[in-house]
């Protein structure tokens, strides 16, 4: 268990580090280029994040459980590293030409899409499902950290006007490109130059397509809210939406920390058919992660009438509304989260895994392509609270016979009553003083310590978990 910790805190540590940039970062970004500039950027991003998922071919899954499985002969590892490189090499390369294609023949605004093809070629160094595998989670944080930090002050440096989007684009590109350079620089103790075996690199393709599928599910109902809103609203609905979500995905790095740590541990316990470390770790994790995400659930609903206008401006107060219907959407992530990274993706469960992401990612678009038109932002945030829950009541149609599901509800019910007796506490506060960074402050230490005392009393004393 200590490992798992030790790595669960280095990822914890640079999910902490990435909530406090965007406090910093989008506040300026969003007086700077206004909710038209935020939106455009998020829009061309949006669709380059596309062919960057194209050009790792699902190896962040694929990659981490394989290496994972194999890596206590080094020399395996090493030669099953090189000729799954050379197969990220190649697809990247087709991938850029598409990109580029698309850059010159459909993108209206050619240079901040051109930008960020320099993005989609980077992917092709990014390994850093090498690490993953290996549990090497202290340099994947490290770089991480870094990066964070150097693109924060390159904002607040050289992003002075609403002119300034191209800016923010290259300092974002640079920013994802030296990042996996820096990967290279710590695993050359890992990395054996060998001649690839062709016959083993074709081998890879299939089961890693098959991985790459549900990814890009995912990332259709991640980013495809935010391309529809631009195609069918406005981009300033655009910007309120992306800035309300942003906030949401910075407390799931959180979640997606713990699923990043556990995979390759699951994946070797599975290996080696330890079964009852399987079970174990699952049952923690659980009632782990639903303690974090109910928390951050009902915390961010409660301050959120302060949160935005102090955040962003009264500009942003549209994304007030968008950020409370979000906030659902964590305890969706999490509990789907726990489940596919612990169980189904370890136990090489890729139809459930395939099915159940491609299920959100058609109810997503199914919900937008209704409300969108109709609703703008709102209408994205209904479709992505249908796309999350349809993905844990898809994994749980189908696992409900293998995992005690019954067992999870009934040991992490008492923390979504917890969260909503902290989310009445924290209004009430509000109802008294008002809405205002005082308030929020006394919101977030008086609801966080009674959440916080009243689960620790629960883990103790009822689960009996070492907390």
């Amino acid at each position: 268990m200590n490992s798992a910790k030790k790595n669960y805190i280095y990822n914890t540590a640079f999910s902490v580090l990435n909530m406090i940039i965007p406090l910093i970062t989008a506040p300026y970004l969003a007086r700077i280029l206004g909710s038209d500039g935020v939106g455009v950027y998020t829009f061309y991003f949006s669709i380059a994040q596309y062919f960057t998922i194209l050009c790792k071919l699902g190896l962040t899954n694929y990659g981490t459980r394989h290496i994972a499985a194999i890596r206590d002969n080094k020399e395996a590892a090493r030669t099953e590293f090189t000729n799954l490189y050379a197969m990220q090499l190649c697809v990247t390369l087709m991938v850029s030409i598409c990109y580029f294609g698309y850059v010159i023949l459909l993108a209206e605004n050619k240079e901040l899409a051109g930008i960020f093809g320099i993005w989609v070629i980077s992917a092709g160094f990014d390994i850093d499902w090498l690490l993953f595998a290996l549990e090497e989670f202290k340099e994947a944080a490290i770089r991480n950290c870094f990066v964070k930090i150097a693109a924060a002050a390159a904002v607040i440096f050289f992003v002075r006007g609403a002119d300034d989007v191209w800016k923010y684009a290259w300092i974002t590109t640079v920013g994802y490109a030296g990042g996996y350079v820096f990967l290279w620089s710590r695993c050359r103790g890992y990395i054996a130059v060998k001649s690839v075996d062709i016959k083993t690199v074709f081998s890879h393709i299939k089961p890693c397509f098959i991985l790459m599928i549900p990814v890009i599910a995912l990332n259709i109902y991640r980013t495809m809210d935010k391309v529809m809103l631009g195609m069918f609203s406005s981009m300033s609905e655009t910007g309120l939406y992306e800035y309300a979500e942003k906030l949401i995905y910075c407390l799931t790095a959180f979640i997606s920390s713990l699923g990043t740590v556990m995979m390759p541990k699951m994946s070797n316990f599975i290996a080696k058919k330890d079964m009852k470390s399987v079970s174990a770790y699952m049952f923690d994790s659980m009632a782990f992660i639903i303690f974090l995400s109910s928390g951050m659930c009902f915390g961010i609903a409660a301050i959120s009438n302060s949160l935005i206008p102090w955040l962003y401006g009264a500009q942003f107060a549209g994304s007030t509304i968008l950020l409370k219907l979000l906030a659902v959407t964590l305890i969706f992530i999490a509990w789907g989260n726990v489940i596919r990274t612990q169980y189904v993706i370890p136990g090489r469960r890729d139809g459930i895994y395939i099915g159940s992401i491609t299920t959100g990612a058609v109810v997503n678009l199914f919900v937008n392509a209704l409300l969108i038109p109709r609703y703008d932002a709102i209408g994205a945030c209904v479709g992505t609270i249908g796309a999350e829950f349809s993905v844990v009541l898809f994994q749980g149609v189908f696992l409900h016979r293998e995992l005690p599901y019954l067992e999870y509800l009934k040991k992490t019910a008492p923390f979504l009553g917890m969260g909503m007796a902290m989310y009445a506490g924290c209004k009430v506060i509000e109802w008294k003083l008002g809405p205002g960074f005082f308030t929020m402050m006394i919101q977030m230490i008086c609801g966080g310590i009674a959440y916080v005392a009243v689960s620790y009393v629960y883990f103790s004393k009822v689960l009996r978990m070492k907390v």
